[in-house]
């Protein structure tokens, strides 16, 4: 699965018009492969909109960049709405399960996501992918209210990864969870660098697919 982080800073003036032109995305629905797209602000910097695109396999996200991508931007006027754009691709390694075993339907049902961008030392990888397997991805089906997520590898920079999580609401995103599983995954000893985002889902974002396997 490829997953398609899309980070946009606005001004206060043009946040309006970003909210709207955004909704074209809609277009997307009928896309083969297409797994789902949600996004919102971010909690920590209210003029960044985060969108986070979900695709079967690499051949579908680059067929429709090749076809389709070009023509829904024409028919749009967002790239005036933004200051700047950040694009970035990852790959799935490792699927966290929660109440929902699929993507597709942790998307349909998420009110709040929480993300994890972090850049792991040299010669770390492996064991990261290891502590998310048997430590972190257990002690997230624990916490309440989580619906899934995907622990994935960034296509361009082996050593960053992200971690995306699906939430039914803002309440549920439980910390006391998580100092523990930080402690077991001994996360300072394998990351250099970590940032992490969260956000309350805009509904006139979120793009489901037209068969979304219900």
């Amino acid at each position: 699965m490829i997953i398609k982080v899309i980070t946009c800073k606005v001004s206060e003036e043009s946040k309006e018009d970003f909210f709207e032109e955004q909704k074209i995305w809609k277009a997307l629905s009928p896309q083969n492969g297409f797994l789902g797209q949600v996004g919102g602000w971010s909690n920590k910097e209210p003029l960044t909109a985060c969108i986070f695109a979900f695709w079967e396999n690499q051949e579908a996200y680059q067929y429709f960049m090749d076809k389709a991508h070009d023509e829904i931007l024409l028919h749009s006027n967002q790239s005036s709405t933004y200051k700047s754009i950040d694009v970035t691709l990852y790959e799935e390694s490792v699927t966290i399960p929660g109440s929902e075993k699929r993507i597709i339907h942790a998307l349909e049902d998420s009110k709040y996501v929480r993300v994890v961008m972090a850049q792991v030392k040299p010669d770390h990888v492996d064991h990261l992918i290891k502590m998310q397997k048997a430590i972190w991805n257990p002690g997230m089906s624990l916490a309440e209210g989580f619906l899934g997520g995907s622990f994935a590898i960034s296509k361009k920079r082996m050593r960053d990864f992200l971690v995306f999580t699906c939430w039914e609401n803002e309440r549920f995103y439980a910390e006391k969870h998580f100092p523990v599983l930080v402690t077991a995954a001994k996360m300072q000893t394998h990351v250099q660098k970590i940032k992490g985002e969260e956000l309350v889902l805009e509904e006139a974002w979120r793009v489901l697919p037209c068969n979304n396997g219900t």
